[in-house]
């Protein structure tokens, strides 16, 4: 069973919708809470957080959605990292997918007030998950998310953004690849966006934070949050 990190509403109140946010590469969930939801908490009061630990374990606190440590020196060979992402991330789609829908019924919330986003191999995990789910969320939100060629067993079309930085000039997982994916889920009729954001490279960013705010106010049905919550400007040093 995977491992969840919550965070509870900040309005103390019951949530109005979820956030289900995916580390990247050798993080962890744990490290996601504290970091993202000291950020996302108070721009969006309403919503639960939740930040899920990957399957494959790493080290003592270092975690993988699926084995990349076979292939992480290749990663100029992007047909290699599309590859391995389509034959490797379903299984854990799945299994996050089953995640989901557990704490969904624990909170009482409805999928189309649920958004699943994450970080770099998180974001591709964010895709994959939200895409393969049978029951469509409200949307998906991926920064940075890596080597994702067509999903191979597409089963909902949700809303779907694609950050990423500008400086960040892997095709693999920056500036180039979210555009390319973009003209990718558009050619399948999905509503794609991608935004790249000026001078930022490999980073879950507090712009890229403030860009998951305001997308989740757009798909989650009357998601009200605070108006004048601004992002705490920390940084942690997360940037897998």
């Amino acid at each position: 069973m995977i491992t969840d990190y919550a965070r509870e509403p900040e309005s103390g109140q019951k949530p109005e919708c979820l956030v289900v946010f995916m580390h990247g590469y050798g993080s962890s969930g744990d490290l996601m809470r504290q970091y993202v939801g000291d950020q996302l908490g108070p721009m969006l009061p309403n919503a639960k957080l939740h930040f899920p630990d990957a399957p494959v374990q790493m080290g003592w606190n270092n975690h993988s959605w699926f084995e990349l440590r076979d292939v992480i020196s290749r990663q100029d060979d992007i047909g290699l990292l599309r590859r391995t992402a389509q034959e490797r991330a379903p299984a854990t789609a799945n299994e996050l997918n089953e995640y989901i829908s557990r704490i969904a019924a624990e909170s009482g919330v409805a999928e189309n007030r649920i958004v699943i986003a994450g970080f770099s191999q998180g974001g591709t995990m964010a895709v994959y998950t939200g895409l393969m789910r049978e029951t469509q969320v409200a949307g998906v939100f991926a920064i940075s998310g890596g080597a994702l060629d067509l999903v191979p067993d597409i089963r909902s079309k949700p809303p779907v953004k694609l950050v990423a930085g500008e400086l960040e000039y892997q095709h693999y997982s920056g500036a180039p690849h979210a555009v390319w994916f973009q003209t990718v889920l558009k050619q399948q009729e999905f509503r794609a966006e991608a935004e790249i954001i000026t001078g930022q490279e490999h980073d879950a960013s507090p712009k890229a934070l403030e860009l998951l705010r305001d997308f989740v106010v757009s798909v989650v049905p009357d998601t009200a949050p605070k108006t004048d919550a601004k992002p705490a400007q920390k940084r942690a040093g997360f940037n897998l």
